[in-house]
């Protein structure tokens, strides 16, 4: 078989309203990224990085006045000040700064997971929204920690400084509520999301943690303030565990959805000695049939012994569907030959993919849903057969 290299994927995170890289960063001068790196399943398959942007309540003191006042004073002997001029800007135009970011130091990576804190969460959701497919790693994760999806308390305090962030992120904005909006609208196009709210935060309200009613599943309230959520005190703490458990989901899927695309390149003899190939031989089923069930059933045995085992759940299921399909295809042509048998039942198969077979499982594809009903054909009895006269005692003979 061969497969596609898998490569890693970029995680960045996104720190909040006057924030930097101490956000991250614990009592003990722990990173929250280099925690993670040091987990080997974690580092195998992730790399991180963090994005960082000019963000202060006031921004006076980086104006482009004081700056000229500063270059003056520069000419005094023995004084050296930072002239450069810096201003807060507006989420939107942080997203693009984003953008330009992921477009340049992750311009190797396919796909990026963003970890977001407060208003580094709206700048991510900025981002993910304006997408363009191609243009830079795509966004397949996002952890939402305390952001002010629909407003923040804080944000209403600072609202006579005049900061342009402050008035974006107070509740019933008119920009927190068109992206807001936006993201609820597009929920079903969005990437795997995860939402942490953080039980005694001070600055966003539990209502506003959450951008919509979402799923049980997604959601978890964590024994911490605004701040803390962010800085884990070690790997027991439960916003490290989620973020963590987010990520090895993500990688699963990942290396799933890569051993799913595997090719199958079978020579003649593949499988020849197996159950199921003998029935369809001496059925007489055509060799292109015959040729076919090897691939399928091939890439469903891969898929059967990598995945874990609620998708086992998933797979069985799904594989007593394929059962009842097949045996109401057979009764309902009996009278027709073992080839023309085999050929309506992947025909009804292949009808009823998006329909009695659709999948919770994105990595099942129908080369999969058609091998698991040659798993159930590799066995010597007449749970699976195309052909009434051959009896198991002839499958016997022939796999000796």
């Amino acid at each position: 078989m061969i497969g596609p290299s898998v490569k890693k994927i970029g995680v960045v995170f996104i720190h909040g309203f006057t924030g930097n890289a101490l956000t991250w960063m614990n009592s003990a001068g722990e990173r929250f990224c280099d925690m993670l790196s040091s987990e080997e399943h974690i580092c195998k398959e992730f790399e991180f990085f963090e994005f960082d942007y000019y963000t202060q309540v006031l921004d006076v003191f980086k104006s482009a006045t004081v700056q000229s006042l500063k270059k003056i004073l520069n000419k005094i002997p023995f004084v050296e000040f930072n002239t450069k001029i810096q201003k807060n800007k507006p989420i939107r135009y942080l997203s693009n700064q984003l953008n330009s970011y992921l477009r340049t130091e992750l311009d190797e990576f396919d796909e990026v997971v963003l970890i977001a804190h407060s208003m580094g969460g709206l700048i991510a959701k900025d981002h993910i929204l304006n997408y363009i497919s191609d243009e830079g790693p795509r966004p397949i994760g996002y952890v939402s920690m305390a952001v002010p999806h629909k407003g923040s308390i804080g944000a209403l305090l600072l609202s006579p400084s005049a900061n342009v962030n402050a008035k974006e992120m107070q509740p019933l904005s008119e920009y927190s509520d068109t992206l807001n909006t936006e993201w609820y609208e597009r929920k079903d196009e969005l990437p795997k999301c995860v939402y942490l709210i953080a039980t005694h935060d001070e600055c966003v309200p539990e209502v506003s943690s959450l951008p919509y009613k979402v799923k049980t599943a997604d959601k978890f309230t964590l024994d911490h303030d605004h701040t803390s959520i962010c800085k884990p005190d070690s790997k027991k703490d439960l916003s490290y565990k989620r973020v963590k458990k987010f990520l090895e989901e993500i990688a699963y899927q990942k290396n799933m959805a890569s051993i799913a695309t595997v090719e199958y390149l079978g020579d003649d003899d593949s499988f020849n000695k197996e159950a199921f190939v003998i029935k369809l031989i001496l059925s007489e089923v055509g060799e292109m049939g015959v040729e076919d069930a090897k691939a399928s059933f091939f890439h469903a045995e891969i898929i059967s012994k990598a995945a874990r085992k609620d998708d086992k759940d998933h797979l069985l299921d799904l594989q007593n569907k394929v059962l009842s399909i097949y045996r109401q295809t057979f009764n309902g042509n009996r009278s027709k030959t073992a080839d023309e048998i085999f050929h309506a039942v992947h025909k009804e198969l292949r009808d009823q993919d998006d329909k009695l077979l659709a999948c919770a499982v994105k990595y099942i594809n129908f080369l999969h849903k058609g091998g698991l009903l040659h798993q159930l054909a590799n066995k010597i009895d007449r749970t699976v057969i195309w052909d009434k006269k051959v009896t198991d005692e002839d499958v016997r003979e022939q796999m000796l």
